[in-house]
């Protein structure tokens, strides 16, 4: 279960704490990238920091008399670019109903709803975060306030899950059941429950990931699914270290970074040319079209993307942002074109001053005009009337 917040300041004593910082070698760095591009692999390995703290905790949920048990194995904490903290709870369920799990879990995720049966789970679990949350935003919360700050943007915490069935699942029933773990609905076989088979259908179509036989996931919005039967524990650690621990907290990093850049725009918290400046760098550092040399991983990163939206809420922003820095600089135009139209008048009127002094004394006006004061105003206004109609033909040929 993932969750997250943007911190004012760095996180500083995390060692004496209980975590354990993941620290990469150079050569850790060198076989990353015989997997993935350099500057992924570089991202993940210096930018975002990994920490972690052992739990192994025994938990459960009481439903009615209906006990749960699973274990808090860790906490990871992630601190990111830009002052963004991220942290997830692995939890294990061992020789569980499917049932019971998803029971558990969208109790567990629903973190407004809890109440007296989560608190064991929450002093386990998420004390440790809230610690971090009051060192790095100065507050003093506490789990009998509100405790939506537990994920900055929406109600419920995010949900990575690898789910390892007793015996192979027929094919229509697989992808039954692997929709029910991803949103966390009871199974029941051959049927779409209280979801319409249309609906169900369309998810699947949009976001249903099959490569290769053993094994198929789902990508959606608060949670990442994958299935297997016989795969073995090594494969799945891996899947854990690599689609987990880089690439979706990867693509949650930049969910977040796109939330927070979009509340501080909503709410006019921060200049909009500092957001542009922002956004323009992370996505010159923290953007990639592709993240490794093998398909695998890409289709793993493009999967997750497209269920975080976190490329559309790129767009939407940098359109939004640049549509008011062309509101600015138009604005910022029209004035300085108001203001050389102003210089433009004075030069004129000067111009034109001059010019009918020079004619005074050339011809004087007390010789042609029936005084001066009238030959000098006269001779201003054919001038300025010449200077308008030049001005006029030159525009229409324009």
């Amino acid at each position: 279960m993932c969750g997250y917040f943007s911190a004012n300041c760095p996180v500083k004593g995390l060692k004496e704490g209980g975590w354990v910082k993941r620290t990469y070698t150079e050569e850790d760095v060198i076989k990353l990238q015989n997997y993935y591009f350099p500057e992924f692999a570089q991202c993940m390995a210096d930018e975002i920091t990994l920490y972690s703290m052992p739990i192994h905790n025994a938990c459960s949920l009481d439903f009615n008399g209906e006990k749960v048990p699973f274990l808090i194995e860790e906490i990871r904490l992630w601190e990111a670019p830009f002052h963004i903290i991220l942290y997830a709870v692995k939890l294990r369920f061992e020789e569980v109903e499917f049932n019971s799990v998803t029971r558990a879990l969208n109790s567990l995720r629903n973190f407004v709803f809890y109440h007296d049966m989560h608190r064991p789970f929450m002093n386990a679990a998420l004390y440790p975060i809230i610690e971090i949350y009051n060192k790095t935003m100065d507050t003093h919360e506490t789990f009998d306030k509100d405790i939506s700050w537990l994920a900055e943007s929406g109600n419920k915490f995010k949900i990575f899950q690898i789910l390892k069935t007793a015996e192979p699942i027929e094919q229509g029933d697989e992808q039954l059941l692997i929709y029910d773990a991803a949103t966390l609905a009871a199974h029941t076989p051959h049927s779409t429950g209280i979801n319409s088979p249309t609906y169900v259908q369309h998810v699947l179509d949009e976001h249903y990931i099959s490569v290769f036989s053993g094994w198929s996931g789902i990508a959606l919005l608060d949670t990442f699914t994958l299935m297997t039967t016989d795969t073995p524990e090594w494969v799945i650690a891996n899947w854990e270290k690599d689609y987990f621990d880089k690439i979706y907290i990867y693509q949650l990093f930049r969910k977040v970074f796109l939330y927070s850049v979009n509340l501080h725009y909503r709410r006019r918290t921060e200049d909009v040319l500092e957001l542009e400046k922002k956004l323009s760098l992370f996505e010159q550092n923290h953007s990639y079209p592709a993240i490794s040399y093998n398909f695998l991983p890409n289709i793993i990163n493009s999967a997750i993307e497209k269920s975080l939206n976190t490329q559309r809420d790129y767009d939407q922003l940098n359109r939004m942002i640049n549509k008011e820095l062309d509101i600015r600089r138009n604005q910022a135009e029209e004035k300085t074109n108001h203001f050389l139209t102003f210089l433009t008048c004075l030069t004129l009127f000067s111009a034109i001053y001059d010019a009918a002094s020079l004619f005074n004394d050339s011809f004087g006006y007390a010789d042609v005009f029936p005084s001066d004061h009238f030959g000098f105003r006269f001779v201003s206004t054919i001038l300025l009337v010449v200077v308008l109609i030049i001005y006029l033909i030159l525009n229409k040929k324009k």
